[in-house]
């Protein structure tokens, strides 16, 4: 055997360069688990789990780079041509430079969860929201180093090709203004936040609802009647919409009734306000204010605002206020106002009755 390799060279160094390749996969499992091993022992005792989600990302790579570095060595010694070698060299460096984009993005994407979720920023809100488009920015970025890394090593202008997307992308601009518009205007509403995800909001046109999600494009509101509401994001930054759940969740409510005249005023509007009083929805350490709304031809016109405690309680709210007002107007014998019309009607006069003796006798025509 010893003579047959030494008869042929070319074959002991394949054998060489196939004991390295096998032996640098053993080193590379064993290695990667012996790292990640002392590596979770570590993270163990940390509160955090950041560095769990970095060793997970992170042990596979060690694996694949260990590796690459042994099939480098392993290439390097076969006796093969030079245009050979640099063709595999090519292949072992895109191949390292993918292990590298997947590692990269793991982490990141590591990151971000532990960031999004477990940081103290993710209590604010801001670090949910931008969650889903900072997973979507980071991974673009890393595909784009990658590939352009690539074809710079492969020998491929990149200069070029960039004018060539900068011209493409400006005919898709152009051909998408209106899905550009909502793009940024999400952007804005994330940097602005006028509202939040769980907030209730009333948009221009009238709809209710509270806020489950703001996209790219668009923010879905899930209405008071448990429907789906999708509003582009162009919209939302043009048109006033109103924050219910900001800077309180406290809504301001009124009731109006209107009373008949001669009643007493000062019982009725204690009447009113003594039945906001009494909602359990209505907050007790603002008082109620009772005002007169109008004085119209058959009502006087009153209205009780309260403050309700939460906006999702203001119909039960408005419930309990008018059924205690109609029950103490009965009992104090105060009447609710309701419209009448009085007719009277016009008599005429009676035949041959004397004329008014107001009214002077027309001469008949001719005399003077």
């Amino acid at each position: 055997m010893i003579g047959f390799l030494r008869e042929h060279p070319d074959f002991y160094d394949i054998l060489i360069s196939v004991a390295i390749l096998a032996v640098s996969w053993v080193v590379a499992r064993v290695g990667s688990a012996v790292v990640a091993k002392i590596f979770r022992k570590g993270a163990a005792r940390t509160a955090i789990t950041l560095d769990d989600h970095l060793v997970a990302s992170l042990s596979r790579s060690i694996t694949y780079a260990l590796f690459l570095v042994g099939a480098y060595i392993a290439v390097h010694r076969l006796p093969i041509q030079d245009a050979w070698t640099n063709r595999i060299d090519q292949w072992l460096f895109a191949t390292g430079v993918v292990v590298a984009a997947v590692t990269l993005a793991g982490v990141y994407r590591g990151v971000l969860d532990w960031y999004t979720t477990e940081a103290r920023h993710a209590a604010e809100g801001l670090a949910t929201e931008f969650g889903p488009l900072l997973a979507k920015i980071g991974n673009v970025l890393i595909v784009v180093i990658a590939t352009i890394t690539l074809l710079q090593h492969f020998g491929i202008n990149v200069q070029s090709l960039v004018v060539s997307l900068g011209v493409g992308s400006l005919a898709v601009g152009l051909a998408a203004q209106d899905t550009l518009s909502n793009m940024f205007a999400g952007f804005t509403l994330m940097l602005d936040r006028p509202f939040r995800i769980g907030d209730r909001v009333q948009l221009s046109t009238g709809e209710v609802g509270d806020v489950i999600g703001i996209g790219m494009r668009a923010t879905r509101i899930k209405t008071t009647a448990e429907t789906i509401l999708v509003v582009p994001n162009a919209l939302l930054v043009k048109d006033r919409l109103t924050n219910l759940s900001q800077p309180t969740r406290h809504l301001t409510t009124r009731a109006e009734i209107a009373v008949v005249y001669g009643s007493d005023m000062d019982t009725a509007k204690g009447i009113l306000a003594d039945a906001a009083r009494a909602s359990a929805h209505v907050d007790p350490e603002r008082p109620p204010t009772v005002l007169v709304t109008r004085v119209s031809d058959f009502a006087l016109g009153l209205a009780v605002v309260f403050w309700v405690k939460d906006y999702g309680e203001q119909g039960a709210a408005l419930s309990d206020v008018y059924e205690d007002i109609y029950r103490r107007l009965l009992t104090a014998g105060i009447e609710i106002a309701v419209p009448t019309q009085r007719v009277i009607p016009e008599t005429p006069p009676k035949l041959g009755s004397a004329p008014d003796a107001a009214t002077p006798a027309k001469e008949p025509p001719g005399k003077p």
